[in-house]
């Protein structure tokens, strides 16, 4: 499996869950959220990032 195919769908990925994460921080009472909620779209993004930028750096070291 080609890494480089994965790059920009997991960016764009967390980008939406980054967005997400904050748009339900400020909106959590409108939208009836749980603060849960909310931090667990913070963490699938802080994971989805950290695997996006693990494979650019993989991919940068390779060549």
């Amino acid at each position: 499996m080609d890494l480089g195919r994965l790059v920009i769908p997991l960016g764009v990925l967390t980008y939406i869950l980054v967005l997400a994460a904050i748009l339900s921080g400020l909106f959590r009472s409108k939208l009836k959220l749980k603060l849960k909620h909310h931090k667990l779209l913070a963490l699938l993004a802080i994971i989805l990032a950290t695997m996006h930028a693990g494979i650019i750096i993989y991919l940068k070291t390779q060549g």
